[in-house]
C-alpha cells in the first residue's frame, strides 16, 4: 500500500498483478494477526503502524507437515503389505490386525482392470461433444479514480451495451481426452488438423447454430504464431462456404495475456493492442482464436469489431485452459 488514504480492494488489484480472491485471502490472512499489520474501514484497506514480518518457523512446520503427508500417501501407493494396516498405523491405531479382504491380502485386484472398449469409444464421444459455453463479458474493469483507467487508448464505455459479443463455444478443455489433447499437441506442432476443423464445423452446424448465422469469420492476430490462428480460420470458413477475412491486426507488443492475474491487468495489457483494418459491414461474424482463458482477448476484439461496424460477433476457440482462483 503506497499511500496513507487507504485502498479498495478494486485499486489494490491495480497495485498488486494478482487474482482478486488471492488478494482477499492475503488481507483476511493478516487481519487475523495479532497485531493486525492491516486494518478495514469499510471497503477500503489501511496499513496499520505495525511492522509484520514472516512467521518463517511457522511455515516450516506447515512445509513439513505436508511434505510427511505426502510420503506417507506414496508408502500407501507402494506398500506391499495390508493396505487396511497402513491406514491403521497412519492414524495411530493400536490393532495391527490385517484385513484379509483388500488387493495385497488377497494376492489378486478386487476390481477388474479390463478395459471395456465400447465404453472407452462411447466415453471418448461424449468428451468430444462436450464443449462448452463462452460467456459475453459485458462490464469492463474501470475505477472512478482517472488513473486506474483500464481502456485509455480504446475509450470503452465501463459497461460495453452494444459492444458485447454474443454468447460462445469452445470446443474443449486444454489437455482433456476429448479434442483437448489433439489441440494441445497440434498447438506444440505449429499446425491444427483438417481434424479439428471437421470437429469445430460440426459442432457449430449440428449442435449451436448460432442465430442470425454467421456470414463471414475473422480471427485473433499474435505476432508470436502470425500463421497458426489465421491458418485455422481460414480452412474452418473455407469449410463452413463462408468467406474468411484479415480483419483484426495486432498493431502494438503487449505482455502474454496468460501472465496477466487479474480483471485490471488483462485489460490494460490489451489497451491499444489491436486495430480493425477491414470487414463486411453490418454482418455477423465468426471471431476464431485457439485457446481462451480469462476471455478479455475475445470481449476486446468482439468490442473493436461492433465499434468499427460490423455484426453481432460469435467468439470460437479450440480449448479452454481457464483455472478459477480458490
Amino acid at each position: 500500500m503506497t499511500t496513507s488514504d487507504g485502498l479498495s480492494l478494486e485499486k489494490l488489484e491495480k497495485e498488486a498483478n494478482l487474482p482478486q480472491k488471492r488478494i482477499e485471502h492475503v488481507l483476511k490472512y493478516l487481519r487475523t494477526e495479532s497485531p493486525s499489520p492491516v486494518i478495514a474501514i469499510g471497503k477500503t484497506w489501511f496499513r496499520a503502524p505495525v511492522r509484520y514480518q514472516m512467521d518463517l518457523e511457522h511455515i516450516r512446520k506447515i512445509t513439513e507437515i505436508r511434505e510427511r503427508e505426502w510420503s506417507e500417501i506414496n508408502d500407501y501407493l507402494n506398500t506391499s503389505g495390508c493396505l487396511m494396516l497402513a491406514l491403521r498405523n497412519a492414524l495411530d491405531d493400536p490393532s495391527q490386525e490385517t484385513c484379509g479382504k483388500c488387493e495385497n491380502c488377497i494376492a489378486e485386484p478386487v476390481l477388474t482392470k479390463v478395459f471395456d472398449q465400447e465404453i472407452g469409444i462411447r466415453a471418448t464421444q461424449f468428451l468430444r461433444h462436450s464443449e462448452e459455453i463462452i460467456k459475453p463479458r459485458k462490464q469492463i474493469a474501470a475505477s472512478n479514480d482517472e488513473a486506474a483507467r483500464t481502456f485509455v487508448e480504446y475509450e470503452f464505455p465501463r459497461n460495453l451495451g452494444d459492444l458485447v459479443a454474443q454468447e460462445g463455444r469452445v470446443l474443449s478443455r486444454w489437455g482433456d481426452a476429448g479434442w483437448g489433447r489433439t489441440v494441445a499437441d497440434n498447438k506444440h506442432a505449429g499446425r491444427f488438423s483438417d481434424e479439428l476443423v471437421e470437429a469445430m464445423a460440426e459442432m457449430i452446424q449440428q449442435r449451436w447454430q448460432p442465430n442470425p448465422a454467421p456470414q463471414w469469420v475473422c480471427c485473433v492476430p499474435s505476432r508470436n504464431h502470425p500463421e497458426l490462428v489465421p491458418d485455422f480460420a481460414r480452412r474452418l470458413a473455407a469449410r463452413l462456404g463462408l468467406p474468411f477475412v484479415d480483419a483484426v491486426s495486432k498493431v502494438k507488443d503487449n505482455q502474454p495475456q496468460k501472465g496477466q492475474q487479474n480483471r485490471f491487468h488483462q485489460c490494460r495489457n490489451l489497451d491499444g493492442a489491436f486495430a480493425v483494418t477491414q470487414l463486411y459491414q453490418g454482418q455477423p461474424v465468426l471471431l476464431v482464436d485457439d485457446i481462451v482463458d480469462s476471455g478479455w482477448t475475445l470481449t476486446v476484439v468482439a468490442a473493436l469489431l461492433q465499434q468499427a461496424g460490423s455484426g453481432v460477433v460469435y467468439p470460437i476457440a479450440l480449448a479452454s485452459s481457464s483455472v478459477k482462483d480458490s
